[in-house]
Parts: C-alpha cells; sequence; structure tokens
C-alpha cells in the first residue's frame, strides 16, 4: 500500500474502549521470551524450534518495525546487526538459550541515539516555517517519491540524506493536512500541525527510548516490559508474515474487531485541524447517548481531571479506558452560537455492542424487482447472537421486503477476515451441504469444515465483489463459491492472497500473553488454497487498490501455495464411525453439486463488462489517477473518488446475468430438502 494512503494524519477515527486488562497489568520479564516463544513454537506450521535464520531475521525486523521508511539509521549503524557472519549468529543463539538479549538491548541502544539525533534534526527543519508550509501549498508535494516500506528502502549513508528525507516527510504531512481540513484552517495553526506530527512521533519514539510522556525514564521493571515486547514482535514476526505478538492496546483493539463489543463511554472521536477532540457520533445505548448529556461536535477539554491539550491522540485514548462499570469525568467545550461554555459530565463505562463496521444494505429498482447489495466489512462472533452469519442472513430477508430480489452483490472488498467458523457460516447461506474449507497443519493432519444446513438460503444471480483488500476468511468465501459455481467474482485481478490459518489468544479471557500464531494452511472444495496466489477474478475491474503493492506476494517469510484432492463428493473419511449412518441418510443425499449455469454465461459477461469499462471515459480517468497515487501521485480532485466505479460495473454485470440467464432460461441448481437437526461440525 502507498505511504500516502496510510500516512498518519490528525483525522484518526477512534472508539473508545476500555484496556484489555486492568491498569495493575503484569509486565513482561527477559525470562518470559522463551516462554512465550515456546508456546508459539508448539502450535506453528512450520517452525518449531529457535534457529539461526530466525535470529538473523528477527534483527533486521526490530529494525524495519522501528524504522520503516528509513529516516533514522543509517547504513553503518544497521549493518553490524543485519549482516552477522555464522559464528556471530552461533554466539547470539548461545547467548539467548541462557535468556541472555544483550545484542537486542544493543541495537535499541542504537536506536536510541538515532531518535535523539532526529529530534535534533526536526528542530532545525521546523524553524523554517515559511518553506515547509509554503512548498506543502505546491501540488509538486504530493508527488514526492515516497518508497512502500514492504519494499525494502535502502538506509541512508550520510546524514544529510536522513535529514533530507525527514523535511519531505513533514513537507508532505503538511500537504495531507491541507487536503483533509483546508488550507485555511491548517495555515492558521501551523504550531497545532508541526506540534500533532511531533506528537505522533514521540509516541512511537517513546516506547525505545523506555520514556513516559513528560519525557522521564520508566521504572526498571517497565522499561524491561517494553524491551521485551520489541523482541518478542520480533522474534515471532520472524516466522512467518502472520504470526504476531501484540501488547495489550493492540490486543484489545483485535479484540473488539472480532467480537464487535467492547466496554467503554461509547464515543467516536476525531482530531481537528487544531489539535482538539471532537466527539463525532454517538454509539446507540452506550452511555453517551443515554446519559443525553453529550452532543455531536463537543470537544473534550479533559479528562479525570487532566488536561489533553498537549496530549497525542494515543496518549488520549489510554486516558478514556477503564474497567466496566467504572467512573470517567469529562469536561466537554460546547459552542453555543457565537459563545462557547463549558460542561462536566462522568459516565459509568459499560458493555456497548458495534454496530458500526458490520453489514451495510442497498439496492436499486429492476425489472420488476430489486438487485441489493450487501456489504461484509468483517467475520466477527461476539455476545448476544452478534455474528457474520445471522447479519447476512439478516440482511437479504431486509432486501427481500423491498420487492423480488433478482440478483445480490455481496461486497467483501475491505473485508480483511475474523473468524474461520463464520466464514463456512456465510458461504453456508449460498449453498445446500458441502465441504467449505479443509484445514492442513504441520503433522499433515487435516480438518475438514462443512456447511450442513440442508438448504440454500438464497440461490438467485449472484456476484462477490473482492478487491486485493480481501484477504483471509473473506477469500474462503469468494473462493468456495467460485469453486461451487454458484456465483461469480469480480473485481481486481487477485484478492490478497492469505492461504494461512492463525490461531490467537486476544479473545481468551484467561490468556496472559498475547499472540496469533500460524497454524495452518487451508483449502477450499476445489483443493486450492489462496495463499500466494489469491482468489483470481472471473471478470477484472479494476478498483483503488489494483496498483497497490498489496499481499501476501510482497510479504517476507510467506508460505508457499500449494493444492490437495477436491472434496466435492466429500468420503467423509474424517466423520466418526458412529456418526456415518446419519451424515449417509441426511447430509450427503442434499451435498451442493458444482454448476456451470453462470460460468457458462462469461464469454458473453466479459466483453460486454469490457466494452462498458473501456468506453467509460470518466471511469478510464480515474483509473489513471489509480496508477499515478500508487506511485505516490494523484491529483486534488476529491469528487472523482466519490463514485464507486467497481460497484456500478458489478450491477451492470449483475444486471447482464438476469437478463442473459432468463434468455437463455437455464435452470438454477437450487435446494429442495427441507431443514433438519442433527450433528453440525461447522
Amino acid at each position: 500500500m502507498s505511504f500516502k494512503r496510510f500516512l498518519c494524519t490528525a483525522a484518526c477515527l477512534c472508539l473508545v474502549f476500555s484496556s484489555i486488562l486492568s491498569a495493575q497489568e503484569e509486565l513482561l520479564k527477559a525470562s518470559d521470551i522463551n516462554r512465550v516463544m515456546q508456546q508459539i513454537f508448539v502450535q506453528h506450521v512450520a517452525k518449531k524450534n529457535m534457529s539461526n535464520e530466525i535470529l538473523k531475521n528477527a534483527f533486521g525486523i526490530y529494525i524495519d518495525q522501528f524504522d520503516p521508511y528509513r529516516t533514522y539509521l543509517l547504513e553503518g549503524e544497521v549493518s553490524p546487526f543485519t549482516q552477522m557472519s555464522d559464528s556471530d549468529l552461533a554466539q547470539v543463539m548461545a547467548q539467548y538459550r541462557k535468556q541472555d538479549f544483550t545484542v537486542f538491548a544493543q541495537l535499541n541502544k542504537v536506536i536510541q541515539k538515532a531518535i535523539e539525533r532526529q529530534r535534533t534534526f526536526r528542530k532545525d527543519i521546523e524553524q523554517d516555517r515559511r518553506t515547509l508550509f509554503q512548498i506543502s501549498a505546491s501540488k509538486d508535494a504530493d508527488h514526492i517519491a515516497y518508497e512502500d516500506p514492504d519494499l525494502k528502502v535502502a538506509f541512508a549513508k550520510t546524514e544529510d540524506q536522513l535529514k533530507e528525507r525527514l523535511k519531505q516527510r513533514l513537507i508532505h504531512f503538511v500537504y495531507e493536512e491541507k487536503r483533509h481540513f483546508g488550507e485555511e484552517a491548517v495555515m492558521k495553526n501551523q504550531d497545532r500541525t508541526i506540534e500533532i506530527y511531533e506528537n505522533h512521533l514521540n509516541n512511537h519514539e517513546d516506547s525505545y527510548l523506555f520514556a513516559a510522556e513528560n519525557g522521564t525514564a520508566l521504572s526498571p521493571a517497565q522499561q524491561e516490559n517494553l524491551f521485551v515486547i520489541h523482541v518478542l514482535k520480533a522474534l515471532t514476526a520472524s516466522l512467518d508474515a502472520h504470526t504476531t505478538f501484540y501488547n495489550n492496546s493492540e490486543a484489545y483493539d483485535l479484540k473488539v474487531l472480532l467480537e464487535k463489543g467492547f466496554d467503554g463511554i461509547g464515543v467516536v472521536l476525531q482530531q481537528s485541524a487544531d489539535g482538539g477532540l471532537v466527539i463525532t457520533h454517538l454509539v446507540k445505548g452506550g452511555p453517551a447517548a443515554n446519559s443525553g448529556l453529550i452532543l455531536e461536535k463537543d470537544r473534550i477539554v479533559s479528562i479525570d481531571g487532566k488536561s489533553i491539550t498537549d496530549q497525542s491522540f494515543e496518549k488520549v485514548m489510554k486516558l478514556l479506558r477503564g474497567e466496566r462499570d467504572s467512573i470517567v469525568k469529562l469536561v466537554l467545550m460546547r459552542k453555543d452560537g457565537d459563545n462557547s461554555k463549558e460542561l462536566e459530565v462522568a459516565l459509568k463505562r459499560a458493555p456497548i455492542a458495534v454496530d458500526e463496521d458490520r453489514v451495510d444494505i442497498s439496492s436499486e429498482p429492476f425489472a420488476n424487482g430489486i438487485i441489493g447489495t450487501i456489504t461484509l466489512h468483517a467475520f466477527y462472533q461476539g455476545a448476544n447472537g452478534i455474528n457474520s452469519e445471522n447479519d447476512v442472513h439478516n440482511a437479504i430477508k431486509e432486501l427481500q421486503k423491498k420487492g423480488p430480489l433478482k440478483g445480490l452483490i455481496l461486497d467483501l472488498r475491505d473485508n480483511s477476515g475474523g473468524f474461520l467458523s463464520q466464514a463456512v457460516k456465510v458461504a453456508g447461506i449460498f449453498i445446500k451441504s458441502g465441504v467449505i474449507v479443509i484445514s492442513k497443519y504441520s503433522d499433515g493432519k487435516e480438518q475438514i469444515y462443512r456447511d450442513m444446513g440442508g438448504k440454500a438460503f438464497y440461490t438467485g444471480p449472484l456476484i462477490v465483489l473482492t478487491s486485493k483488500a480481501t484477504a483471509s476468511a473473506a477469500e474462503i468465501v469468494a473462493q468456495a463459491l467460485q469453486d461451487y459455481g454458484v456465483g461469480i467474482v469480480v473485481g481486481d485481478e487477485r484478492t490478497y492472497g492469505k492461504g494461512t490459518i492463525q490461531s490467537q489468544t486476544v479473545t481468551d479471557d484467561k490468556a496472559t500473553s498475547y499472540f496469533k500464531v500460524t497454524v495452518g494452511k487451508y483449502y477450499t472444495v476445489s483443493g486450492k488454497t489462496p495463499q500466494i496466489r489469491g482468489v483470481v477474478a472471473d471478470i477484472v475491474v479494476p478498483g483503488p487498490y489494483a496498483f497497490d503493492h498489496i499481499g501476501e506476494q510482497f510479504l517476507e517469510y510467506s508460505l508457499p501455495n500449494d493444492t490437495i484432492k477436491p472434496e466435492y463428493k466429500d468420503d467423509l473419511s474424517d466423520v466418526d464411525p458412529g456418526l456415518r449412518a446419519w451424515y449417509l441418510r441426511y447430509y450427503l443425499p442434499s451435498l451442493q453439486p458444482k454448476i456451470n449455469t453462470w460460468r457458462h454465461l462469461l464469454p458473453s459477461l466479459k466483453p460486454m463488462s469490457q466494452e462498458r469499462l473501456t468506453s467509460n471515459k470518466a471511469y478510464q480517468d480515474m483509473i489513471n489517477e489509480w496508477k499515478l497515487e500508487s506511485n505516490g501521485g494523484g491529483s486534488d480532485d476529491q469528487s472523482k473518488k466519490t463514485q464507486d466505479y467497481q460497484l456500478l460495473e458489478a450491477q451492470s454485470i449483475l444486471k447482464d446475468m438476469v437478463v442473459l440467464h432468463a434468455r437463455e432460461r437455464a435452470p438454477i441448481a437450487t435446494g429442495a430438502s427441507q431443514p433438519f437437526s442433527g450433528p453440525n461440525d461447522k
């Protein structure tokens, strides 16, 4: 992904939630490193023991995680750690076995000196506000050459090169602020814009300096905890592209995404151009909304008696976090005409279900009915029946209430995955019964996940809309539905290409360390895995991500692509002999056959789509814009980017499917068997 798209500006949005642990969280010690790594090795699909190779990779990753854009460290400073000899690595291995992490500590000392050097550089650069803010007003600033950190930018050889890189990054930051907040707002708040930039960098740097927000040194135990987290992050990331160690804040963020619930006050915050935090949304049913005392556009002044004026966004989040039923006291500033008034509010944190980023539904009239679009943002599973399967099922019902549902688009373009079990259940909405996923582990064992509903809930024309950002569980659904032929895949040429399975501890309330570890690889009923290769679109309709460096192929230490035997007939080899009779009687007769209804139409659908796309000048202009953006360029004209060209073309293709199918009167395979109860291993 290009730097520009993921640049951290002051426009961050965040749901305010509590910490995963209490304030008295257990701090990690150096002696915990071996223990945690051993827990991970036991589960990992390929790596079972520490090795020289893992240690060598870990030093590079430690550096990458600190300095991805190569603005801190010089080539001569990193080479002693990235170009170790075999004898050096053997010595590091001997130290590791003795729980001695001296070399990592030495690397961190180099990083600390680099931070102090860069802070001096930044002071010099930031003195010339006129140059920084004038240059950033030029469109040329948007074409500054930024390299994707995943492509391994070379380290600078001299301090002058470092300083120039830093200057260009600051220029680009100011430019992006102007694009978001407007020229006038940023020019009026130049000091605050620089302060926001500094706060963000300081927050990152302090974790390597082992310093508190006021610059004072943390306690020895807290310093050791941060050091251990950095080392564990580097070691785990060296195993493969998706094995990760999380700090407590990261673990909680992931937990919220997976379970769609948290304990908090239920507000969404946005940082304004002057650095203030403004409430932009109240979560329905949350303490803030229920109180009736807080309004959107209220500005937070202080939290529990502490002013947030000079605090970074991340540090404010920490102040707002707390345990369920604990009280948080806010001082808010509210505009009243030309005047402003302060008010104090005390709220008790409570459980909140996250309705945002679950499903979105839209429809448009077509023929004597409608065509519908369901956008599923993740595969989640939480309390009180909140899960992806129920939400998609209910979304189809809602669309059917609006009229005959002539066709459906399942939009998975920004869906990066989630619970495997929910991917199986969502795919099961569109097939009768059958194998959805086969998981294969390091010992060769396979686990088969089946849909056993006996009847598809929706059997009409179906498009699965995908992009390069479609990953993991979303790729399972896209490929499984493509395998069975119940729908066609439309979008970017390929999806992300993540065909591995991770086990995670963040949703385990008893866990003391938080990580996810790659335990296997998954395959759909065809025996194919999207690993590296991705799910290949039946009809290519490029979108905003089409030209970006997104995907497993750009990551280090990715597992290879391979295949296993197809499971369309399902030989039940894994089923307990005592249950085979039930499966033979109820499950096998309702297996979803592989159908060709929609694939048969592809020779007609493809040229019709291509003709529309080629003749659409606005879309072709947008494709050129996306190409420029992928290389750090692009224009300021945001009006062009409001049109969802991929979705519009998917709708046109869907209409073609309906018309062509009616013209040919080809039968659609539908399940006639009735729902039943029995063993279910979804």
